[in-house]
């Protein structure tokens, strides 16, 4: 037997043991990697009405819902919720319900408002592609923001479309202070999407 065979076999036994304990260390940490130090570096990311507004408007762009919901106001959420709650009661057989949200009434009754934007707008402009392409093939310059209040500012961006002859827009997101940060509070986008969302029975 090689004289170094027992040696080797304990450095591999002691390496394979630090890199247990090492991997362990690293799950304890993630797993105690609190809710707050998230929540504390998104109101870092949305400290000022300009920034929120961005990274709201970088989320719309790139159709992720999910992102853009974490920059809508609380209120906002709720009333996109709503929403999505009057044009599918009058639905008995729940296909609606079940369209835009994937889940039953039961189901429903459980999810947060942030959730239902994401479901509901995750589904809904998937079937739009005019829609879809209207956010995501465009330019955006932010201008900056008009204080109104200590809590609520309006932002000023220019928006134009990458089509041949697009003319550019100026337009007004308006913005309130919450205790996580700055939030949108409403926009022209969140205005075309919630009109869509109410007509998204007649697509089915």
């Amino acid at each position: 037997m090689n004289r170094f065979q027992p040696l080797r076999r304990d450095l591999k036994r002691r390496a394979s043991g630090r890199m247990l304990a090492a991997a362990v260390t690293l799950a304890v940490c993630a797993s105690l990697r609190p809710a707050a130090a998230a929540a504390q570096g998104l109101a870092e990311l949305t400290a000022t009405p300009t920034a929120t507004a961005e990274l709201f408007i970088r989320s719309v762009r790139s159709l992720r819902w999910g992102a853009a919901g974490q920059f809508v106001d609380d209120e906002t959420l709720e009333r996109f919720r709503d929403v999505v709650t009057m044009i599918t009661e009058p639905e008995e057989t729940g296909a609606l319900l079940e369209y835009l949200t994937g889940t039953d009434s039961s189901g429903y009754a459980r999810l947060e408002p942030r959730e239902v934007f994401d479901r509901a707008l995750t589904a809904l402009i998937a079937d739009m592609p005019g829609l879809s392409h209207s956010f995501s093939d465009r330019d955006d310059e932010f201008l900056g923001h008009v204080a109104e209040t200590p809590d609520s500012a309006h932002v000023v961006y220019r928006t134009e479309a990458r089509i041949s002859g697009a003319v550019p827009e100026v337009k007004v997101m308006q913005m309130r202070r919450s205790p996580a940060g700055w939030r949108v509070l409403w926009s022209d986008e969140l205005d075309v999407l919630e009109a869509a969302l109410r007509g998204a029975h007649r697509m089915r």
